[in-house]
């Protein structure tokens, strides 16, 4: 009996994933912020600087995962509370950690597919990843990790999706700057550092700069370990304060 829920749970979780990849991934907020918004910041990073493809690869991917991975989920509480759609879903047999779970899926899918086709582009450019099962391990983990981040911010007690946006635009786009992207840790000012190290896409970055390069800050096996903790406890803290806000949305 245990075994038929636990399926009928997932199957349910499975199909509120597709509702969200059908209605909230060519919304204006994820078209900007999820791919427009790497694209750039990538462009301003490569432009003008003599910095090679292969070398600016891994820093594509990384702004990919983590833009992409985390704009789907900020803006769809917001925006099914104000279609008075979420009162609907909570009166159907699905419980409130299952709608969320597949928000979290959709978002997390967007993120992977979008770092695999990098991934692919970067084959065919002959940019190959020197450790390939552990960059496909690190995109899965570090998406997963970044769109219950952006959960995380969706559980403002707003209808307004730019509420959420907002919010979110203002603590993921400092993390850029910090987490070893654009400028090398170790160059950092010594009062950054300590939020360097609390930072989930710093990572997620060293991961790929290890998988392409070699040359990282941590052990792998660290990087990995960090994003998993990461995941959970940004898992756990989401749904948590989802269903806490959850009465001030209906």
């Amino acid at each position: 009996m245990k075994l038929e829920d636990a399926r009928q749970c997932i199957e349910k979780i499975w199909v509120l994933c597709l509702k969200d990849m059908k209605l909230y991934y060519f919304k204006g907020p994820t078209m900007v912020m999820g791919i427009l918004m790497p694209l750039f910041l990538w462009l301003a990073f490569v432009v003008g600087k003599g910095i090679s493809f292969t070398e600016s690869i891994p820093a594509l991917i990384a702004l990919s995962s983590f833009f992409t991975s985390s704009s789907i989920t900020p803006i769809i509480m917001p925006w099914e509370a104000r279609q008075k759609t979420l009162e609907m879903l909570l009166s159907r047999p699905v419980t409130l950690y299952s709608i969320l779970l597949g928000t979290a899926l959709a978002s997390s899918l967007f993120g992977i597919f979008i770092s695999f086709l990098l991934v692919i582009i970067g084959i065919l450019v002959n940019v190959i990843p020197c450790n390939p099962t552990l960059l496909a391990l690190g995109i899965v983990i570090a998406s997963t990790c970044y769109s219950f981040m952006g959960l995380l911010f969706s559980a403002i007690p707003s209808d307004i999706p730019a509420d959420a946006v907002m919010l979110s635009s203002a603590v993921r786009l400092p993390l850029v700057f910090i987490s070893g992207i654009f400028i090398p840790i170790q160059n950092l000012p010594e009062y950054l550092k300590p939020l360097a190290f609390i930072s989930p896409l710093t990572y997620f970055s060293d991961l790929i700069n290890n998988t392409y390069s070699q040359n990282s800050i941590f052990d792998p096996i660290i990087d990995v370990i960090v994003l998993i903790s990461l995941t959970v406890m940004l898992a756990i803290t989401a749904l948590t304060l989802n269903k806490r806000t959850l009465t001030k949305r209906l």
